[in-house]
């Protein structure tokens, strides 16, 4: 797959042609029909599981530049046939371009979009949804910093998101409280530390801290206490997707060796001289090979696994958290599956329909939903098939 920013490239064409779509047509309406021969998910990066509703939410970045903006699907799941769950979309609304990631608190989704809010080109946008049974209503924007990527809801209800140079954070009415400078690290001279590349985030709740991917290169370790950017986890080359159990912090690193790393957070010693730069040998746990340009992942506290898309090879690695070794490789292409090719699975969400926990996989490159029954490791289901 070709790297996630490396799409990114579109943004200035996108930008320059944008004010003249609505009068030349440059860009075609984004579909919004929920109709089963109409559905179209334009590069879908992220989803969230609403087991209650008995739902998925997709959204749909829009990088290639397909239409004129991104989208918000909500897919409604019917597992009644646990080896065959049938999924139809229920309501599609328009969103921004370039959207990232999503965010919840149950009831509100909190998303980065990285196109510029039009009142501050300097700022891009950090937008509300609320979700319902079979709907989607947009909320409020507000500032997102500037190319805003990963973000996560506290505990408490503050939201974090790390953007270009910066970790930014918000309370749950969106007022931004605190930005955190990541450039420290470069100044200090660490090395790998350039902070234009940042992705992924995860918060660790007992030490208060969250840990921050960075394409180019190591992991960043912020104290949200002293609000400083305090240590630089070295050793990883391409840190990319993040999760966490609650116990230990999964971070996929890409370039030449793909891999899995496995850190425990509490072996982090405090500092009196931030940014210190940390070895990974005093807190990995442990490393276990993935396939080719691997993205995100999801964790399943309950069968103690790690799924992991492989971008490249079009597949899913199934990682034993006891074991900490691969236990199964996933294809996602047709001739396996029997359904339609996952091209460029991207980023994956777990949720339980019908007693029976189900992995999600957002294919970026053939706008597709791929369904996993964890249960028999299979693909079951493909959205629009």
């Amino acid at each position: 797959m070709k790297r996630f920013f490396v799409y990114f490239f579109a943004f200035s064409f996108f930008i320059t042609l944008i004010s003249c779509a609505s009068e030349n047509d440059v860009f075609p309406e984004v579909p919004l029909s929920t109709s089963t021969a109409d559905v179209d998910l334009p590069n879908p990066i992220s989803i969230l599981t609403d087991a209650a509703n008995n739902q998925i939410i997709v959204l749909n970045s829009n990088v290639d530049v397909f239409y004129n903006q991104g989208s918000l699907a909500v897919i409604f799941v019917d597992a009644t046939d646990t080896d065959a769950p049938v999924l139809t979309a229920t309501s599609i609304i328009a969103a921004p371009n370039y959207g990232t990631q999503i965010a919840s608190n149950g009831t509100t989704l909190y998303i980065p979009f990285r196109e510029a809010l039009f009142d501050d080109p300097n700022e891009d946008i950090l937008a509300t949804y609320t979700i319902a049974s079979g709907s989607i209503t947009e909320g409020v924007q507000t500032q997102g910093g500037e190319n805003p990527f990963g973000i996560v809801v506290r505990n408490n209800g503050d939201l974090l998101v790390v953007a270009d140079n910066a970790l930014h954070l918000y309370n749950s009415t969106l007022d931004r409280t605190a930005s955190i400078d990541l450039t420290t690290a470069t100044d200090a001279d660490i090395e790998d530390t350039n902070a234009e590349r940042v992705e992924d985030i995860v918060f660790d709740e007992t030490n208060l801290r969250a840990f921050i991917s960075n394409g180019n290169g190591n992991i960043f370790i912020v104290d949200l206490t002293s609000l400083e950017l305090t240590h630089v986890i070295q050793g990883t080359l391409d840190t990319r997707g993040m999760a966490t159990d609650g116990t230990y912090i999964y971070a996929v690193n890409g370039g030449d060796e793909p891999s899995l790393w496995v850190f425990d957070p509490n072996q982090v010693s405090a500092t009196t001289s931030p940014p210190e730069a940390i070895d990974d040998s005093t807190l990995v746990i442990d490393v276990v090979d993935l396939g080719h340009d691997p993205q995100g992942l999801v964790i399943d506290t309950t069968g103690n696994r790690a799924y992991v898309a492989n971008s490249d090879d079009r597949t899913i690695s199934v990682i034993d958290l006891n074991l900490f070794e691969q236990i199964d490789l996933i294809s996602l292409k047709d001739q396996d599956t029997g359904f339609k090719e996952g091209v460029d699975p991207f980023s994956l969400a777990l949720g339980t329909f019908n007693s029976v926990p189900y992995v999600f996989v957002a294919n970026f490159g053939s706008n597709t939903i791929s369904v996993i029954n964890t249960q028999t490791l299979n693909v079951v289901a493909s959205f629009p098939d």
